[in-house]
């Protein structure tokens, strides 16, 4: 059985400094830097003082959805509406999804159905995508996603989602974690598609993300493209120390593979070893949202491109 406590520990990667020290496996990958996006800036969210994390603009644009570090209740959901691009109003956490175990990394497609993370069944199972309707701040009709995007093997669990536009494809990222350790030792990026109301990976699922995953890493928080023509993930180097991307791939049709990923490189300007992930796209691709640790604060920054 899988405990709830350690996967909790790490599940969305907020440790992973800490637990892999002496972690040794290959080299930092080399990639070709992407600097169409820059002008690093930090966004404030008025009303809320603690760590957010997990950032996700809804696809109208209404509102930031993110969790937080750690409280009484483990990781919580929460949403703020917008001001503007960098500035967002706090209102309340989500009702009707957060519990006592990790709740985080929310996603929503164009027609208010949202999906999170969470680990308040895995005593019962290894299903951790659950999904709701949203509506004005609480969701509700909460249950598990279901089809072959979740992961049957022991010791393997998904850890993040992002849901495209149409709700018609899934992104996930997933990891192993062998017994007795509180770190995966394999991580990588999947996707499926909507059949039936159950989201099931292709048979091409390997060929399209060819160039994404990799053993030498865990490949994590896809997020894609309005259109479906890039693919924004994390990456984190099973090293001493660990390094943290963040990295962008292309393709020239929705049914094509993957192209070479590019480092984005304004979140690590000033700092190379710098704790920043998780990215989000804006709906017309001109803004990517992620969360970073500075001051022993995790908190959400902006970049953007012509």
């Amino acid at each position: 059985m899988i405990q709830k406590q350690i996967i909790s520990i790490v599940i969305i990667f907020t440790v992973l400094p800490l637990i892999l020290g002496n972690c040794k496996k290959d080299p930092d990958i080399i990639y070709s830097e992407d600097t169409e996006f820059s002008d690093e800036v930090k966004v404030k969210i008025i009303g809320y003082f603690s760590d957010a994390m997990e950032p996700f603009i809804s696809k109208d644009e209404k509102y930031l959805f993110f969790n937080n570090l750690k409280g009484d209740s483990s990781k919580n959901l929460y949403y703020a509406e917008k001001i503007n691009d960098t500035t967002f109003l706090y209102k309340s956490e989500i009702k009707g999804v957060n519990s006592v175990y990790v709740d985080g990394n929310p996603t929503m497609d164009a027609f208010n159905n949202f999906y999170f993370i969470s680990t308040r069944n895995l005593d019962t199972g290894n299903k951790t995508l659950f999904v709701g309707e949203f509506n004005n701040g609480t969701v509700t009709n909460l249950q598990e996603v279901q089809g072959t995007i979740n992961i049957p093997d022991l010791y393997w669990i998904n850890m993040g989602v992002e849901i495209s536009e149409d709700g018609n494809t899934m992104f996930t990222s997933n990891a192993k974690f062998n017994p007795g350790e509180n770190f995966p030792n394999k991580g990588n990026i999947r996707f499926a598609f909507k059949e039936n109301g159950d989201y099931n990976t292709p048979e091409n699922e390997l060929t399209i993300l060819a160039n994404i995953n990799t053993d030498s890493a865990v490949e994590y928080a896809g997020e894609l493209s309005s259109d479906g023509l890039e693919l924004f993930y994390s990456q984190v180097t099973l090293s001493d120390p660990p390094i943290f991307k963040m990295l962008r791939a292309v393709r020239k049709n929705t049914d094509a593979a993957f192209g070479i990923p590019l480092y984005i490189t304004e979140p690590f300007k000033n700092d190379s070893e710098a704790f920043a992930e998780a990215p989000s796209l804006s709906t017309d691709g001109k803004r990517l949202y992620y969360h970073k640790l500075e001051n022993d604060t995790f908190s959400i920054f902006m970049i953007s491109r012509q």
